[in-house]
């Protein structure tokens, strides 16, 4: 008997594993073209996963239902997003900065708390889709550039969600995320580390260990990004932000340390470079 329910449980766990495999494989392969197609069609997925992100926190956070928060969080994400895409990156960061903030101010302190972690939605989503807009927009350097975030961030997962299985060992967050442990941290953080240094050297870049220590500090990046969503969902006792993928969850559970390593990215871009445009490639010993 015992035998049976541990070939049931490894039977479901690889039937898990297939769903999984095939809903990433399926929606790289959409990301991937898309993103290749050019600025404005990777703009326009953008905006449109943006606002799917928005349904999804108004999910985590609140009921779930179309309220005038998720309303003003759509239109906050597409109207910064729109105005990246025009290159007025000052406004639309504006844009995420104070319609929230003048949001909040005009709440009632009953409602301040709940309020605020509802209005973190707006930067959370917005500074994203604006750091991947802006690298994008640069003819030369955009696709490599959005290409190398893929690669680290979707390593770190692949390889946290292997290692964590095959060796297990102690928590990484046993009160945020039960599951999660140091040897899939190390893991996955090692993984995309070493697939970063791999595709700078594909590119022939000539500075590789600037290339690895930023790809590390993407990947551990990554990592909080996912723990950041795992302390909202345990606070709101929310399984996943929807079940729009199959095997993974809603938008916001696949994309969650892509969101945080493209803010990192571009902070490191911004500290790098005095150009207006991301040249972090350049910086890397490009030719």
């Amino acid at each position: 008997m015992s035998q049976q329910l541990d070939q049931n449980k490894n039977s479901s766990n690889w039937s898990d594993l297939t769903q999984r495999l095939v809903s990433a494989i399926i929606l790289a392969g959409i990301v991937l073209f898309i993103t290749w197609s050019g600025p404005l069609p990777f703009a326009l997925l953008l905006a449109f996963g943006g606002a799917i992100m928005c349904w999804e926190w108004g999910n985590l956070v609140r009921t779930g239902e179309v309220d005038e928060l998720m309303i003003l969080h759509i239109i906050a994400v597409l109207a910064s997003s729109t105005l990246a895409y025009l290159g007025y990156y000052s406004v639309a960061l504006l844009v995420l900065i104070v319609g929230p903030v003048a949001k909040f101010s005009m709440a009632g302190d009953a409602k301040a708390r709940s309020l605020a972690v509802s209005l973190l939605g707006v930067p959370y989503i917005g500074l994203p889709m604006i750091s991947l807009i802006w690298f994008r927009s640069d003819a030369e350097y955009g696709w490599h550039l959005i290409v190398y975030l893929f690669i680290v961030v979707w390593s770190v997962d692949i390889f946290a969600y292997f290692a964590g299985r095959r060796f297990g060992g102690p928590k990484l967050a046993p009160t945020i995320s039960p599951k999660k442990t140091w040897s899939g941290f190390v893991g996955g953080v090692t993984a995309g580390t070493i697939s970063g240094a791999l595709f700078g050297w594909f590119l022939g870049l000539q500075t590789l260990i600037f290339i690895v220590i930023v790809s590390f500090l993407l990947g551990a990046f990554s990592q909080m990004g996912d723990l950041f969503e795992s302390v909202i969902k345990r606070q709101y006792k929310v399984k996943d932000a929807s079940n729009l993928i199959p095997g993974h969850g809603g938008l916001l559970d696949r994309v969650d340390g892509l969101l945080f390593a493209a803010v990192l990215a571009a902070a490191i871009t911004l500290m790098m470079s005095s150009s207006n445009l991301p040249k972090i490639l350049i910086l890397m010993g490009a030719d």
